[in-house]
């Protein structure tokens, strides 16, 4: 979300995976994907986010057993909004209960970070901290790991428009690569002060300078050429009454942050999507709002 990179992270209501394990009696563990986003998710367990995360909560818990784990997945993978990371939670917050570890959420953040590595290549704790805690998450410190949650504000909605592009291998990790090794004083000043910002207006609810302290000034700007129509994308949903935009995650998805007191996301929504098709881009939108993370669906003994 703008100046938040590795920091900040929103679980969205929608879109969803649902996960199911299951175990079993020989000692391996097993990935099957279904689902309308499943095309392209490696079922090797050991280049699967799930898969990495089911080992390490074996090995690490000395449990005899093996495992199915099925993903259905509804959240796009290789597009910026933490499919991965979804994936890595649902096993940590699983296999938690299924085992009864007694983890608390911490622990179980450390853990589904470790999944991460499958697909950027670093435990980055900001997208499956939303994953577990829901809501909006900062991480306040990685050594010792500390991630804060905050309750956005009732009447913020999100729009997300994904383009239809191809997108590298290791997407992530290749966006993650392009970033610059340092970074002059004055852009460090803009975005800690629009980081701080955004944090304090999510606590007092203000979703318009949630909007205004969207501003990136060191990550985004070394992203946006990988994103054909980034510039026009951005100015539609400002038109259309946005109150903030930025890259959703690595991209190359783009997110709008409405205040729907006042303005109707769907319009904004739309606005994106047409952002893309103007320079010949096939693009689809949604809206959708802030959402409460794992969930435990249905336990079978």
């Amino acid at each position: 979300m703008g100046p938040g990179f590795d920091i900040f992270g929103m679980a969205l209501e929608h879109p969803k995976d649902t996960v199911t394990i299951i175990p079993t009696s020989y000692k391996d563990v097993e990935i099957q994907v279904s689902g309308l986003a499943a095309s392209g998710i490696p079922t090797d367990p050991e280049r699967n986010t799930a898969g990495v995360v089911a080992r390490k909560i074996l090995e690490n818990f000395s449990l005899e057993t093996g495992l199915v784990i099925k993903l259905e997945k509804g959240i796009l993978h290789s597009v910026g909004l933490g499919s991965s990371a979804a994936s890595a939670a649902a096993v940590a917050f699983g296999l938690n209960h299924l085992f009864n570890l007694q983890l608390n959420s911490t622990q179980l953040i450390r853990l589904a970070a470790k999944g991460e590595v499958a697909s950027a290549g670093v435990e980055h704790a900001d997208n499956v901290s939303a994953a577990i805690l829901g809501d909006f998450i900062i991480i306040k410190s990685y050594n010792p790991l500390e991630a804060l949650r905050l309750e956005p504000p009732r009447n913020l909605s999100v729009c997300i428009a994904i383009p239809r592009v191809p997108v590298p291998c290791k997407k992530t990790k290749v966006a993650r690569s392009i970033l610059p090794k340092t970074v002059p004083m004055e852009k460090l000043v803009h975005n800690v002060g629009h980081a701080a910002a955004l944090a304090a207006s999510l606590a007092i609810g203000d979703v318009d300078l949630i909007g205004k302290s969207m501003s990136d000034v060191v990550v985004e700007p070394a992203r946006a050429f990988l994103i054909t129509g980034y510039e026009k994308v951005r100015e539609r949903a400002l038109e259309a009454g946005a109150c903030g935009v930025a890259i959703s995650g690595a991209g190359p998805a783009m997110m709008a942050i409405v205040n729907s007191n006042k303005t109707r996301a769907s319009q904004v929504a739309e606005a994106m999507k047409e952002g893309f098709e103007s320079v010949g881009v096939s693009a689809s939108a949604f809206c959708t709002k802030p959402g409460k993370g794992v969930s435990l669906l249905e336990v079978k003994r």
